[in-house]
């Protein structure tokens, strides 16, 4: 059997647990994907085929509270953190006007001193 990009993708990014109900969203699998393919420096496949090539090695998708997931599967590695470190929500002049200063005087934890 030939190792494709999608098989050494899964086999560097991605653990399987039977054991538990979690698992990822298409979004997150395919986010995880980019992650590994710029650390690589590999050229991604678009998401459609991304998502074909899942089914071919076998990847089903189960439906849980609304919303179709990949069962079992957790990420790990060094893209799984590029993957997280960069979808971290940016803080910005916007958020931080609507956050007035007075409100973060007043949830501020005080000195014990």
């Amino acid at each position: 059997m030939t190792d494709t990009q999608i098989s050494s993708f899964i086999r560097d990014c991605v653990v399987f647990e039977d054991d538990t109900e979690n698992g990822l969203d298409f979004d997150t699998f395919y986010g995880l994907y980019i992650s590994w393919c710029v650390l690589g420096r590999k050229i991604p496949i678009p998401d459609s085929a991304f998502k074909t090539a899942l089914e071919r090695e076998g990847l089903k998708t189960i439906k849980l509270n609304g919303q179709r997931i990949y069962p079992g599967m957790s990420m790990v590695g060094p893209a799984a953190r590029d993957y997280v470190v960069n979808s971290v929500p940016m803080w910005n002049d916007s958020a931080a006007s609507a956050y007035a200063l007075s409100e973060a005087v007043e949830d501020a934890v005080p000195s014990i001193a």
